[in-house]
């Protein structure tokens, strides 16, 4: 074996393990805890406003949570989410809208310190985007 077939291989190997050992901890430190919590934000669209996002982490590792929608009115509408899921660092999610008892998808990528993604319903007639950020925790008295 020459020398430069020996380099080859021993960079192929090197290479090997760094991209083995890049995933291996991006795996680790991609859990459901990096995205539960409270969030805010807007979404827009085929209709647009601000809402927010609480995820919650139960002992399994599993998310469940609510979208609270806040119309200009004041009012809080809150929503169980059907399903949310975490993985890959994607966020994938849905409920149901109770004004127009349709399914609505969301998904969404952590970006920095804010999640965003697209959302639609009506079998994809609307659709549009969303951005939450964290919720500062409320101060304690």
């Amino acid at each position: 074996m020459s020398i430069n077939a020996l380099f080859s291989a021993l960079l192929l190997v090197a290479a090997t393990f760094q991209l083995a050992t890049a995933q291996t901890t991006s795996s680790k430190t991609d859990t459901s805890s990096t995205v539960a919590g409270k969030w805010a934000g807007t979404y827009e669209g085929a209709s647009s406003g601000k809402f927010e996002l609480v995820l919650n982490q139960d002992s399994n590792q599993k998310l469940t949570g609510q979208v609270i929608m806040l119309p200009d009115d004041g009012n809080r509408y809150p929503i169980t989410l059907k399903t949310v899921v975490w993985q890959n660092g994607k966020l994938s999610a849905t409920y149901i809208d109770p004004a127009e008892n349709d399914e609505v998808n969301f998904t969404g990528s952590l970006m920095n310190a804010t999640l965003k993604g697209t959302w639609q319903s009506d079998g994809g007639q609307a659709t549009g985007t969303w951005q939450v950020n964290r919720s500062a925790a409320a101060p304690t008295r």
